[in-house]
């Protein structure tokens, strides 16, 4: 009983294995079929720029819009596709390519870069995807790590004229990227040092001015010194004379007094006289 019961669940597992894979199949079918709607779209739009004027580039962009939808349902299917079995190498690749039609640079280099690492993969897939990697890097502004991917596709495809340029290129803008990285540097050093010695400037001037206030303050205070000693001067000079007009006003009352005294002594001393006489 048992062992027609394992028998039973390993059947089961079976078929729902097989549903699982069949529903991801088709996921992946789905998938492609939708991407390449999206890409024959967009090269129909670049086609009518090519062409030019009005009417066409407007052409283009309705173009344009149909394949950026495309590119996303196509994103969806690829990714439910692979939610369980990851080893579909063409379907990772567009899946990849999806995301970097709707600039999602960043994504799209993870998934370029998992096709890329498999050894097992086609080695041309391998190849481009080491390109296309570089290009997303690319598009980031990570101009070291995009040449080490193209690098690694031109070991797998040293003809590849267009991995070839893109590496050149990759390798100027690094270049400018440092020039303008270290031009950047030198200005800041140089803002740096100007503020510094902006500050000293301050720092000096702000203690001349502070010394000026200081002897200003001396000066001033010196100069108050000096008023209040004239002034005290005067006050003295001033009392000195009051005490003298006061001393000689006393002096001058004391020989007044003297006199009148002299002179009653006088008038008693003559009267007297008088009287003894008769």
């Amino acid at each position: 009983m048992k062992r027609v019961f394992f028998l039973c669940l390993s059947f089961l597992s079976i078929f729902l294995l097989n549903a699982q894979t069949m529903d991801e199949l088709a996921a992946v079918r789905k998938g492609n079929t939708v991407y390449q709607q999206a890409e024959k779209l967009r090269t129909e739009a670049m086609q009518l720029i090519e062409k030019g004027g009005e009417l066409n580039t407007r052409l283009a962009s309705e173009k344009f819009k149909e394949a950026a939808k495309l590119y996303q349902d196509a994103e969806i299917a690829y990714r439910k596709g692979m939610a369980t079995t990851k080893n579909f190498p063409r379907a990772n690749y567009n899946l990849a390519n999806s995301l970097y039609r709707q600039e999602k640079y960043e994504d799209a280099g993870n998934s370029y870069k998992y096709v890329a690492e498999q050894k097992e993969n086609d080695k041309s897939l391998r190849a481009k995807a080491y390109h296309n990697y570089g290009n997303s890097l690319l598009k980031q502004e990570k101009y070291k790590e995009s040449i080490e991917a193209y690098k690694n596709a031109l070991k797998l495809n040293p003809n590849d004229k267009d991995t070839k340029y893109n590496l050149e290129y990759a390798r100027r803008k690094m270049m400018q990227q440092q020039q303008e990285q270290q031009q950047d540097k030198d200005n800041k050093d140089d803002k740096d040092n100007k503020d510094n010695k902006d500050n000293q400037e301050q720092q000096q001037q702000n203690q001349d001015n502070k010394e000026d206030q200081n002897k200003d303050k001396e000066q001033q205070q010196k100069q108050q010194d000096q008023k209040d000693k004239q002034e005290q001067q005067q006050q003295q000079r001033q009392q000195q004379q009051q005490d003298k007009r006061q001393l000689d006003a006393l002096q001058q009352n004391e020989r007044q007094t003297q006199k009148k005294v002299a002179e009653e002594e006088m008038k008693k001393s003559g009267k007297a006289k008088q009287e003894k006489d008769w």
